[in-house]
């Protein structure tokens, strides 16, 4: 009887205090893309540069900040296939087209960022493109990156992974946590060596990924934005 009675309890508890239920990214911006993307064209019409970018914080802090990142099963240009939901630590996705000009300063700044958090974070390239275009854009990346790609010409290709490009384009870079959370996202991912902007775009970049390593937190509701 008494066992009987704990097992109620704890079934009144579970009740009480009911699970929170995981919100995914891909729904969500089958929720919230289209009205986001018709009123940020109407701002980027009138030439108001801060209205799209509130309509933008809007979207990510409200509906895409901690959404879960369903697997994700990308082509390695080495052979095989990188799944996502293997990944034992929090990584970045950097997305780029084969027609971008991607320079030299760029590549080494992420070489670095490899380096630097070596063991600690993935840090994951995909190419919207063909396999021989994705690979000649590779050589100069390190072993530390995974370098991957996606050709939409396949209709193999992941309706899970299209989201990432048709919400934002590319380039850009999703921060994800180990808990396969959306953390950030940069819109523009680029880093650019006019003005000093090669460092200034590393230190920024270094800041979030160690805000994304030892905080279990926001600090703050700052977010990557175009580097200009």
């Amino acid at each position: 009887m008494k066992a009987f009675t704990i097992i109620l309890m704890l079934g009144c508890m579970f009740q009480a205090f009911p699970q929170q239920q995981k919100t995914y990214f891909d729904s969500q911006l089958g929720k919230h893309l289209r009205s986001y993307k018709a009123k940020s064209e109407i701002a980027i019409q009138n030439g108001d540069k801060e209205q799209a970018q509130f309509l933008f914080d809007s979207l990510f802090e409200n509906h895409l900040k901690f959404s879960h990142i369903k697997n994700i099963s990308l082509n390695k240009i080495k052979g095989g296939t990188l799944k996502t939901a293997s990944i034992d630590k929090p990584f970045l996705l950097i997305t780029k087209s084969s027609w971008e000009i991607i320079k030299d300063e760029e590549i080494n700044e992420i070489n670095r960022m490899s380096k630097m958090y070596k063991g600690q974070i993935d840090i994951i390239i995909l190419f919207w493109d063909s396999k021989i275009k994705a690979k000649a854009h590779s050589k100069n990346y390190n072993s530390s990156i995974t370098i991957t790609y996606v050709d939409e010409r396949d209709n193999n290709a992941s309706h899970i992974i299209k989201p990432f490009k048709h919400s934002f384009g590319a380039p850009a870079c999703f921060f994800i946590s180990e808990e396969k959370q959306l953390l950030k996202i940069d819109r523009k991912f680029t880093i650019s060596n006019s003005n000093n902007r090669s460092e200034v775009a590393f230190s920024a970049m270094h800041e979030k990924i160690k805000w994304m390593l030892f905080n279990d937190k926001p600090i703050d509701n700052s977010i990557i934005t175009t580097l200009k």
